[in-house]
């Protein structure tokens, strides 16, 4: 499979006309990113079409999407001119409630799918709460032959959530991300190695560029010396992968975790003395 993974630079939005000029810019760039060649998905970071932060989600009236609004379209129209899909980040309205949420637009330019983060995060510099939603659904779907399943940013620190996504043959997981420099950033890196190892699948956690953002990271389902982790700086990168299904195979049968798993651990019980 082949990625353009979009670690992108999010100016200030605090209203439609300063959001459509973003997007406008973005597929500018993303047109001339795949000129002479077409990826399979162009994945962008969780909330890419507006500013992350309480500034911007106050606005959230101004800046959201149902999945069939102007950001949704922009996206729509650019997916079946390059005919390719789109996993992008938005502030999805769904009746009175917003959802922090992937959208996954076909080459056709259709809605494919739609996954409301699970988890929203209030801690450190983090405050979605109080205006996001939880979401109530699993997105698990095939792009050129390929299982992905999507999580979201804070979704990564539940070890349940990528298991069950792994029971769902997922292969690779897109893991949109907004991560600061708080104090999460330390172990960010940390936890998606160890996702992506113990699940024995690819994982692509992408970032927004900035100095304070940053650092975006492709983890393959067995880390060693022929197969590191592709890391990024801070600043904007239209990135292009290509991922190997030799190392899926490669990695399952070198630690074979899905023969040695027990199913057993929750009736086992702690041991007492006699």
């Amino acid at each position: 499979m082949n990625l353009l993974a979009c670690q992108i630079a999010i100016p200030r939005t605090r209203c439609r006309g300063d959001q459509l000029r973003h997007l406008r810019a973005l597929c500018r760039r993303l047109r001339e990113a795949c000129r002479e060649r077409v990826p399979d998905l162009i994945v962008l970071p969780e909330l890419a079409a507006q500013e992350y932060g309480n500034g911007a989600f106050a606005c959230l009236r101004d800046l959201d999407d149902d999945g069939r609004g102007p950001v949704a379209g922009t996206f729509a129209e650019l997916a079946r001119e390059l005919g390719c899909h789109i996993a992008v980040g938005v502030a999805r309205r769904d009746g009175g409630r917003h959802h922090i949420s992937q959208l996954l637009l076909g080459p056709d330019g259709e809605l494919a799918g739609v996954y409301d983060k699970l988890h929203c995060a209030q801690f450190g510099a983090s405050a979605e709460a109080a205006h996001f939603t939880p979401g109530e659904h699993l997105l698990v779907t095939e792009i050129a032959g390929w299982r992905l399943g999507v999580m979201i940013c804070y979704d990564l620190r539940f070890p349940e959530l990528a298991r069950r996504m792994a029971e769902l043959g997922v292969e690779l997981m897109l893991h949109p991300v907004a991560f600061t420099r708080d104090f999460s950033f330390v172990s960010w890196h940390a936890f998606v190695i160890a996702r992506a190892m113990e699940n024995q699948c690819y994982w692509l956690s992408l970032n927004r560029a900035g100095e304070a953002w940053g650092h975006s990271l492709l983890c393959p389902p067995l880390v060693d010396e022929e197969h590191p982790v592709t890391t990024l700086g801070a600043e904007e990168t239209l990135r292009w992968l290509h991922l190997d299904r030799t190392a899926l195979r490669d990695a399952r049968t070198r630690l074979p975790l899905g023969q040695d798993r027990r199913d057993d651990l929750a009736s086992l019980r702690p041991w007492t003395p006699d």
